[in-house]
């Protein structure tokens, strides 16, 4: 339709050119004439006697000009003949370009205008000559009916050196579709309502009476095949060969399933097929009818399928190759979808735009593998969704994968009438790998409106080793470093150092009066300690806060009076560890004794409490007196404050049964996942349970080089190298000799990908600090025990034997604190990958082309808020999440 209305548009535009060039050339010639005839009036006008002829005479220039315009008449008469006008359809539609002949019995030249009429477009006339004499031709005129109706097609001339050959004007009539009542198109949609991505079915059917040997030339364009905001796929047909037929739709050439009436075979019957659309943008989407408009042959037709009616059929002939015809369509109702945005909660990188109901299932054809050997993985995903619209994430971002097998990022894709398969190629790192693991493909429930993990089944393995090795070496399969730079953007800027003008300035202040605050420090230390020592006990000792605060509360309140007896007894019996409520009067003869108090005091309290209870009893409520308190709680509360030695070995015995406590709840947990089945994502939480519980009692300050060790396993286990590494280099600071720390360390950074090569990595400031504390106090004792030895014999050795102490004392001095400062300045990445950035913010360009994958360590540079500025093995840096890293703590405890 926008060709003809643009042949339309050109055809008037050319008509009207036409007739103003032939308007200006009139005006052009009037023009000439008037400048060359104005002179010769001005000299017949001075010289009208002289030039004047006698009457009845004529002048020899009037007679010739008479002559020649005499001539030129007689030489421009052609000879007038009728031609006849041959229309090749017998059937006429304004969208539909049709073509006359004018047969022509000798050369005649090319019509520099076409007619124009209110009826017709002439778009082209083409002259040929016929046959291999070249005597008769023959015009091909293309032309456009404007209306329906009755039209006249104009008359043509065609002009030769003599004839002028002119066709008579021809009527005829041209039609428009119909509606039909013999058939019927709808668009069916399975839901009003869908969420962003989510395949939304649309069921399309057509039916119709009319016989198939009539149907020509098929069109439905559907206007949202076109809209970029809506992905159609239509499915491919599964049905009977016998049942096949092709069909233009949308500009597309598809299979269906057609199914004639038993009773009538001859008859065209249904037509039903799916599509699928997905919506990439919420909203509200109103889907307008849709037309389907089919010639129908007149007469007796012809063949529907030459050849297959899925292959070559009569819906595909163009309508220009119709004599005789008629077109008629049927519509579709309007639709409106309402598209839902997807939630933001919970939603994962895995999530492929899967949806409910799906079922995954994955399969190996081989059990039995060797470490690093290749083994393909199918995963074959069943679901309502045509093949085209089911996708999945790369299997690099499992969770339970990590640290097991080497995975390949690209999938192989294979159809399926249910569903589509993926392929993916995996190896086994470590002859630990039992199974291959369950995994988790998240997917959206559209009924509850959230997300949940569809879980498939562990697949058991048996990986046996390879050359005699237990585990697989990714940095094999990579002949060069994994991070190329990223040159686009710019790096953050550089922070400040310390030595601003203000620290300059604190710093000369601290310097010239260094005695002056070394004195004063000592008298704000002397001044401070009882204070600081009270606000450690109300810290460790929760019973002696309670006590505390039970004091402070009784000696605000004022003497004699009821409050000040209430908040007394409150304190006796927080002071014994006694809810208020049941602190009885029985308690306080029996408590108080324990406190060595004096008979009388003891009685005094005996007697107030026995007033209380007539107070609390009597129905009179006499009053009783209150004495003074205030010197009483003074001397309880001293002896309050003489009872915790024994309470610090109590609780260090409860701290250290809740510790081994802790160490067998791990134990027994690592237990468990060991004897659960492999590659359950319940048998990862039994080891990551035991791996926390691992680190917890690494922090109780025993067993800590031993604990760090079974929480890297246990980390091992799950698939997390990162905090593996960072466990067995923890494990490390308590076991700096230990050959299996070391082994498994190597073992979990063999299985790391990213490969850096840099220099060694033996730092002064990485030796375990308990290790040099203890060094350091040794040498005190040495440098003490050489200071004794000189005093008593002083001689030369024992004054050189005094100094390499001393000066070891200091060595080691300076080591711990270069220790201590760098601690937490060694990390590893814990996540599967991570960008690392120019600067601390997401807003910044990466640093690096590809990311930086789990277990890879790290030096920290700086901090910036929740960032690090990490430096690689190879002394290339960028920025990190600190959230995304963990870092390695040199403690001395």
């Amino acid at each position: 339709m926008i060709y003809l209305l643009s042949l339309i548009r050109n055809d008037v535009n050319r008509s009207l050119l036409r007739r103003l060039h032939s308007t200006l050339k009139t005006l052009a010639n009037v023009l000439v004439v008037l400048v060359l005839a104005t002179p010769s009036a001005w000299a017949q006008e001075d010289n009208s006697a002289a030039s004047k002829p006698p009457p009845g005479q004529v002048s020899d220039s009037a007679a010739q000009d008479e002559a020649s315009s005499a001539d030129s008449e007689e030489a421009v008469q052609r000879e007038v003949r009728e031609v006849t006008l041959e229309f090749d359809q017998e059937t006429w539609f304004t969208d539909v370009v049709a073509t006359a002949t004018v047969p022509l019995p000798e050369s005649v030249e090319q019509p520099e205008e076409f007619p124009f009429d209110d009826d017709v477009s002439v778009i082209d006339i083409s002259i040929a000559a016929k046959g291999r004499g070249g005597e008769a031709h023959e015009a091909v005129v293309r032309f456009l009916p404007r209306h329906a109706g009755l039209c006249t097609f104009p008359s043509l001339e065609f002009i030769s050196e003599s004839i002028a050959y002119r066709t008579p004007s021809t009527q005829f009539i041209v039609s428009e579709p119909q509606r039909s009542e013999e058939m019927s198109f709808e668009l069916t949609p399975a839901s009003q309502s869908v969420f962003v991505g989510e395949p939304l079915r649309i069921d399309v059917s057509w039916s119709s009476r009319e016989q198939t040997t009539r149907f020509r030339s098929l069109r439905c364009f559907p206007p949202f095949f076109n809209d970029d905001n809506v992905e159609v796929v239509i499915p491919r047909c599964t049905a009977e060969e016998d049942n096949q037929m092709g069909m233009p739709f949308g500009g597309r050439r598809i299979i269906v399933e057609r199914q004639p009436p038993k009773e009538q075979p001859s008859q065209f019957g249904d037509v039903r097929f799916p599509l699928f659309v997905r919506f990439r943008e919420p909203g509200r989407f109103e889907l307008p009818a849709v037309r389907l408009e089919i010639a129908l042959r007149n007469g007796n037709g012809g063949a529907f399928a030459p050849y297959a009616a899925y292959y070559n059929n009569g819906l595909f002939e163009p309508l220009s190759s119709l004599s005789s015809y008629e077109r008629v369509y049927a519509e579709s109702t309007p639709l409106t979808i309402e598209v839902k945005p997807l939630p933001a909660a919970n939603r994962s990188e895995r999530f492929s735009n899967l949806f409910t109901p799906c079922e995954i299932e994955v399969s190996i054809p081989k059990r039995e593998l060797e470490v690093g050997q290749v083994v393909e993985v199918d995963l074959r995903i069943r679901s309502d969704a045509p093949h085209g619209m089911l996708e999945l994430q790369p299997l690099t971002l499992q969770r339970s994968l990590r640290g097991r097998f080497h995975v390949s990022p690209e999938f192989g894709r294979t159809w399926y009438p249910d569903g589509t398969g993926f392929r993916a190629r995996v190896r086994p790192l470590t002859t630990d790998v039992t199974a291959f693991p369950s995994l988790q493909i998240p997917v959206f429930d559209s009924e509850r409106g959230e997300y949940r993990d569809l879980q498939t089944t562990a697949i058991p393995l048996k990986v046996n080793p390879y050359e005699g090795n237990q585990f697989f070496d990714v940095r094999r399969l990579i002949t060069e470093p994994t991070l190329t730079e990223q040159p686009d953007g710019i790096w953050h800027n550089a922070r400040p150092t310390i030595m601003t003008d203000f620290m300059n300035r604190l710093a000369g202040v601290l310097a010239e009066y260094m005695f002056v605050w070394l004195a004063l420090g000592v008298a704000v230390y002397a001044v401070a300690l009882p204070w600081v020592r009270e606000r450690r006990r109300r810290a460790i000792d929760p019973r002696y806060r309670r006590q505390a605060l039970a004091y402070q509360r009784l000696k605000s309140i004022p003497e004699g009076t009821q409050e000040k007896w209430f908040a007394f007894r409150s304190f006796l019996a927080t002071g014994f560890s006694v809810p208020e409520e049941a602190w009885t009067h029985g308690n306080a003869r029996q408590r108080l004794a324990e406190l060595d108090l004096s008979d009388d005091e003891i009685s005094l309290i005996e007697q107030l409490h026995n007033e209380s209870d007539r107070l609390d009893f009597s129905e009179q409520k006499p009053g009783f007196a209150i004495p003074s308190l205030n010197h009483l709680a003074d001397r309880l509360f001293r002896k309050f404050r003489q009872m915790p030695a024994m309470l610090t070995i109590a609780l260090a015995l409860v701290s250290s049964t809740a510790q081994a406590s802790q160490w067998e709840e791990a134990e027994n947990l690592f237990d468990q996942a060991l004897e659960s089945t492999p590659g359950l994502p319940e048998t990862n939480a039994l080891y990551t349970q035991a791996a926390l519980k691992f680190e917890d009692a690494a922090e109780t300050e025993s067993r800590s080089g031993a604990s760090w060790f079974n929480a890297g396993n246990a980390w091992f286990q799950s698939g997390e190298l990162g905090r593996a590494i960072a466990c067995y280099r923890q494990s490390q600071i308590y076991l700096p000799f230990d050959q299996d720390v070391r082994e498994n360390l190597r073992a979990a950074r063999a299985l790391t990908v990213d490969v850096l090569e840099g220099g060694s990595s033996f730092r002064l400031r990485s030796l375990p600090l308990r290790w040099i504390c203890a060094a350091m106090v040794l040498a005190w004792f040495a440098l003490l025990a050489t200071l004794l030895l000189h005093e008593r014999y002083r001689n030369l050795f024992t004054k050189a034997g005094g100094i390499v102490a001393a000066v070891v004392v200091v060595a080691t001095a300076g080591l711990a604190v270069n220790a201590y400062q760098y601690s937490g300045s060694e990390g590893v990445v814990i996540v599967s990958e991570v960008y690392g950035r120019k600067g601390p913010s997401y807003t910044y360009n990466t640093a690096f082309n590809e990311s930086l994958h789990d277990g890879l360590e790290f030096h920290v540079r700086s901090r910036r808020e929740d960032w690090l500025e990490i430096e690689l093995a190879d002394g290339r840096r960028c920025w990190v999440p600190q959230a995304e890293t963990r870092l390695i703590f040199n403690r001395r405890l």
